[in-house]
């Protein structure tokens, strides 16, 4: 029995861990910009946006998990050959699903990168003045590089630890906001044309990346047919949040200025006071916060990668330990590549699209194979560890 086998049979997910894995990946970086990229399409409207684009993220989800389901304890990575090939031909499984392991371990790869950088702009532009952008950046990067030498159970138990750290603080500053709302300003509810419906929805897509991370941690479900649940609890936890947050900033600032902050839910929070000013500076806290949420979002990302390099050469933990700490310098000048906050605002739109061709192209296109090479029903219900 190879290393793996053996840490997978040890290895499960609870429901609520596998919920606290999604939600931690997706609050991220994406909070602080919401507000203003949904509203320079839909103006008043744009709390819509989160509610609308969430509808082919649930259809997304449901793919992978109902993929995850039919090849029980198995990663998007170990699952992909036998989909491709045959018994007769695993040479040619693993020819033909290359390509789209490779797509998904880059996306995550670059997602660690550029989330990390955005990271390391807000704290230096907002908090630490003095200190260089890369310190930064190579702090987070040490920290994920810590969970990175552990086995996978680690990764649900840290996400399961900080997952009410993360949530309730977000949603207490998005309530505690709306003490300073100016209701006129979410009026009138809609006045805007249906492509830039389409558009906003669209700018919500990249703050719902990050839940591809289940096509690896999926595998390690207790019960296989919790997936989908969790897939589901997770992604309406963050379209609440989503929802409150874009809303808030909307009703405190109003559409207009919100299009002149590039940070306007850091924005939202210096405005918003503590009932009894026990906190003076509500910002203090909330970063505090949200170092946490960037955590879990670039440490998801960049473990799901690794693990994928370590099934995909099928090698052990002493692998994933050497290639984590190796593959962080080429990913130090790739956070660095863009050259300011304009390109990393757009590097963040193209990482949209691709996040809607990887999660919705890619499991499409498995089930058509699926179903085309009859193979499409017939899952057997199989946890992980048996």
């Amino acid at each position: 029995m190879s290393q793996q086998d053996g840490s997978r049979q040890i290895n499960t997910f609870s429901l609520w861990q596998q919920t606290s894995l999604i939600t931690s990946t997706l609050i991220g970086v994406g909070v602080l910009t919401l507000p203003r990229t949904t509203t320079s399409r839909l103006y008043e409207a744009g709390w819509m946006a989160p509610l609308i684009g969430v509808v082919w993220v649930f259809f997304s989800v449901w793919m992978i998990a109902s993929l995850s389901k039919r090849f029980p304890g198995k990663t998007f990575i170990e699952y992909s050959p036998i989909i491709w090939g045959s018994k007769k031909r695993p040479q040619q499984g693993r020819w033909l699903s290359l390509p789209w392991v490779l797509a998904f371990l880059l996306f995550m790869y670059f997602s660690t990168a550029i989330v990390s950088r955005i990271f390391g702009e807000v704290v230096v532009t907002s908090v630490l003045l003095d200190t260089p952008l890369e310190v930064i950046i190579i702090t987070m990067f040490l920290l994920a590089q810590m969970l990175c030498m552990h086995e996978v159970e680690v990764v649900a138990r840290i996400n399961e630890l900080l997952f009410p750290l993360i949530l309730f603080p977000v949603l207490f500053i998005a309530l505690a906001s709306f003490q300073n709302a100016e209701w006129n300003n979410v009026l009138p509810l809609y006045r805007a044309s249906g492509k830039a419906l389409f558009e906003g929805m669209y700018e919500s897509v990249y703050s719902y990346a990050g839940y591809e991370i289940m096509l690896i941690f999926f595998a390690f479900a207790h019960e296989n047919n919790s997936k989908a649940r969790a897939g589901f609890y997770g992604i309406t936890i963050a379209m609440f949040v989503y929802t409150l947050i874009v809303l808030a900033g909307t009703a405190v600032f109003g559409y207009e200025e919100l299009q002149r902050v590039s940070w306007p839910t850091l924005e939202l929070v210096k405005t918003t006071k503590v009932p009894g000013l026990i906190l003076e500076r509500l910002e203090s806290a909330f970063l505090a916060v949200w170092v946490a949420a960037v955590f879990t979002t670039v440490a998801n990302a960049y473990y799901a990668f690794v693990y994928g390099i370590r099934q995909l050469f099928n090698k052990g933990i002493l692998f994933q330990r050497i290639i984590s700490a190796l593959m962080f310098i080429p990913l130090f000048f790739i956070a660095l590549w863009p050259q300011n906050i304009v390109d990393i605002f757009r590097i963040s739109s193209y990482m949209g699209m691709v996040s809607l061709a990887l999660n919705l192209g890619v499991p499409m296109l498995y089930w058509l194979v699926l179903w085309a090479r009859g193979m499409g029903q017939g899952a057997k219900e199989r946890k992980s560890g048996g």
